[in-house]
């Protein structure tokens, strides 16, 4: 409720103007501020259930995309990159207008237990944004990533929940035509032989562009 109303306003002796105006605001406090909202979020779902797994040595091995309620899963890099030039499939979207990633929010759900002995040292899910300029198939990793909490260790229960979020990094600045891919990968570490393991779930995620 205002109190700074004009004398054309009709004031009540219960402090409220009965009059419906137009009104002049002869007060700062008179004007409510529109509210400014910043960004889009752009959401990501598997939809099914999707699979990734590590090397031996614990480091990335087949990572899954993550589109818009599908999933192309158990796919292995091509050094660091993921390259989709021979493949005929996609799960990227291309960036309509010049802008900033700022943040990333991810989850995944085990939809396969995992039985003893179970997995192999600390196992780590990570979601990260991917980027192929206009013309491209061929996209690389960007500073936009999530490692999800907790860790899974040992033998896993169907229906366990991993989530994490993060601001943790410097905007990646995007422009008109590029491609951006969600990607979910896992890692390993621990002191047996081998840290090779499997993990399959469902995986959700989101992004902010300002």
């Amino acid at each position: 409720m205002c109190m700074n109303c004009n004398s054309s306003c009709g004031f009540s002796s219960n402090n409220e103007c009965e009059n419906f105006g137009p009104f002049l605001a002869v007060d700062a406090a008179c004007i409510t501020p529109t509210p400014v909202t910043t960004g889009s979020i752009i959401p990501f779902s598997s939809g099914t259930a999707t699979l990734m797994q590590t090397l031996a040595n614990g480091a990335i091995g087949a990572v899954s995309l993550v589109g818009f309620g599908s999933t192309v899963t158990g796919l292995a890099l091509v050094g660091s990159d993921v390259n989709l030039t021979t493949g005929a499939f996609t799960e990227a979207f291309t960036v309509p207008r010049a802008g900033t990633v700022t943040s990333i929010a991810a989850s995944f759900k085990v939809t396969l237990a995992i039985a003893a002995p179970g997995l192999p040292g600390s196992t780590v899910v990570n979601a990260r944004i991917y980027r192929a300029p206009a013309g491209s198939n061929v996209f690389s990793p960007t500073n936009v990533t999530v490692n999800l909490n907790p860790a899974l260790t040992g033998i896993i229960s169907a229906g366990i929940v991993l989530n994490g979020t993060s601001d943790n990094f410097a905007p990646l600045p995007v422009v008109a035509g590029d491609n951006l891919l969600m990607v979910f990968s896992i890692t390993a570490t621990g002191t047996a032989l081998s840290l090779a393991a499997e993990v399959q779930g469902t995986a959700t995620a989101g992004i902010t562009i300002d």
